[in-house]
């Protein structure tokens, strides 16, 4: 029996760039750095057997901060709990830790939200293919005693 559930996990990592921005010409390469920087992910998370695989079901969301980067994505798994599946998540990527890091970044964190997953499209989908579900008709209510004589 699968006492499981499908989790959507709000993941958030954190990355430090190894770019110091000293002087006027580094900090001209900057955006053309965060342009590989994100290629770089993109292709080690497509390239892993599990986030590349279908558990990744949104965007890969980058915001950049001077040296400092964001990475925002949603991990959906099915797993026996919230805490499951956040630490599900968290393993996956410390598992591609050091071909993320092979770029010259450091992971400074990672953050994981789990929240029970929004199927009910899926009902909708199948009630479009089989028709609507019929609820179970409700037992007739119980018969009150009179209290009094009987006739």
């Amino acid at each position: 029996m699968d006492d499981g559930m499908d989790y959507d996990v709000q993941t958030k990592v954190r990355f430090q760039l190894d770019f110091d921005g000293s002087g006027d010409f580094n900090m001209l390469l900057l955006p053309d750095i965060q342009k590989q920087f994100v290629q770089h992910v993109k292709k080690v998370y497509e390239q892993d057997d599990t986030l590349g695989n279908g558990y990744v079901s949104s965007d890969l969301d980058f915001r950049f901060d001077g040296r400092t980067v964001r990475l925002e994505y949603t991990f959906s798994c099915h797993d026996e709990n919230e805490a499951e599946a956040e630490s599900f998540s968290t393993y996956c990527v410390q598992c591609v830790r050091k071909e993320l890091e092979a770029f010259g970044c450091k992971i400074k964190k990672i953050d994981c939200k789990a929240e029970e997953a929004d199927l009910s499209w899926f009902d909708r989908l199948e009630d479009a293919i089989f028709g609507p579900r019929e609820s179970a008709p409700e037992p007739p209510a119980p018969k009150k005693k009179r209290s009094g004589p009987e006739r």
